[in-house]
């Protein structure tokens, strides 16, 4: 169960059911074939981008309104989307960023990636180890 005070959170795809899976949807046992999901069967569509909290851009599945954790289909309601520009450019592999480390001062040391969505760095240091999300 996911510690959030005193409110239980449900699994989404048995209501009857605390998750015990921190809300990883996508590798839940309970979750149903893509097919046999409400819009499983149904015409691909336009995947739909919207702002985040952060000015990025993120993935929102017009169908069901939720990220859909796929640029192929969602995977809470199924729906499948048509590629664009965009889950083209999002499905190559994140360019490697060097930088300097700012614990131990080590010269192109910090080894990471900056995210599509909003520019944030994430990297490890392969001198000290030192972990930096920005």
């Amino acid at each position: 169960m996911i510690d959030t005070g005193d409110v239980t959170m449900f699994c989404h795809w048995n209501k009857r059911l605390v998750c015990k899976k921190d809300f990883y949807c996508d590798t839940c046992k309970h979750q149903l074939a893509a097919d046999d999901k409400e819009n499983g069967k149904a015409e691909p569509v336009q995947l739909r981008w919207t702002e985040d909290y952060d000015g990025g851009r993120v993935p929102e599945c017009p169908s069901c309104g939720n990220m859909p954790y796929s640029l192929e289909r969602c995977i809470f309601c199924g729906q499948r989307f048509l590629p664009d520009a965009l889950t083209k450019e999002w499905s190559k592999p994140p360019e490697e960023v060097r930088m300097d480390c700012p614990s131990c001062g080590g010269e192109n040391t910090l080894v990471g990636a900056r995210a599509r969505s909003n520019g944030h760095f994430h990297g490890r240091c392969t001198a000290c180890g030192c972990v930096v999300m920005e």
